[in-house]
């Protein structure tokens, strides 16, 4: 396989996991999906300039590009080379937990990407000083003890990953998931980068077995169970923690 068909490889897998065969694969992804584009649309002024700290398959980043100009920055440059080919999208490679920009963006957009980095703190920081007083980001990344990540833990053991994709029938890797938080862990960076919190949740439930052997019975039991958890003190079990941040205008 050539150097560019493992690149297209790699973006259709993150692609790929909004359109699953498994229906509570699908829904739990869209669901965050959908969390990020309801954020994305109660906080963006008119004619916004983007952030986005992580592109993926780039699944938000051409809907950004639609609404105004989109700065993007990852460390694959797979990922960099396809943003750059989308009109209104400037992208380049960079390490987050490292580099900081000019603070000229209003919204900037970090879903999936903490738990993929060492150094989250810094990440958070670097994020900030990048943001126009006043601005937004929107946040996404895994609760430490949701199911999913639980379940997920054991994706690390090859014959593991050889039965899921058999269950799957398609594409299932280990998530390379570093640096996993409880939301009181995150919290505490979110402060300390000097971030105001302007809404929290908790999203998606996940139970093994259910999920892959149930179909669409199986996803609606799933949401009933992230419906009934949310909101108390069980909702670290649900997938996503997902906020809304603003640095102060002062």
């Amino acid at each position: 396989m050539s150097v560019a068909e493992l690149r297209q490889e790699h973006i259709d897998f993150q692609s790929n996991l909004y359109e699953s065969s498994n229906p509570t694969r699908r829904w739990l992804h869209n669901a965050r999906r959908n969390w990020v584009l309801r954020a994305l649309n109660q906080v963006s002024p008119s004619q916004p300039h983007y952030y986005e700290i992580g592109i993926g398959c780039g699944i938000y980043t051409s809907l950004m590009a639609e609404r105004g100009k989109v700065f993007a920055v990852d460390i694959n440059p797979s990922f960099v080379e396809a943003a750059n080919a989308m009109p209104n999208v400037v992208a380049q490679v960079a390490d987050i937990t490292m580099d900081a920009f000019d603070p000229v963006h209003d919204v900037a957009l970090c879903s999936e990407v903490l738990e993929h980095v060492p150094d989250s703190a810094s990440a958070l920081k670097n994020i900030f000083a990048s943001l126009k007083p006043g601005g937004y980001l929107v946040l996404t990344t895994p609760n430490s003890y949701s199911t999913v990540e639980l379940t997920a833990r054991l994706l690390s053991f090859g014959p593991i990953v050889k039965l899921a994709r058999w269950i799957y029938g398609e594409s299932v890797d280990d998530l390379g998931h570093i640096n996993r938080m409880t939301r009181t862990q995150l919290r505490a960076q979110i402060d300390a980068a000097g971030f105001e919190v302007i809404r929290q949740e908790n999203i998606a439930f996940y139970i093994p077995g259910v999920a892959e052997f149930m179909g669409e019975t199986g996803t609606r039991i799933c949401q009933w169970f992230a419906q009934a958890l949310a909101g108390t003190r069980l909702s670290g079990l649900l997938w996503t923690q997902c906020w809304v941040l603003r640095r102060p205008k002062a």
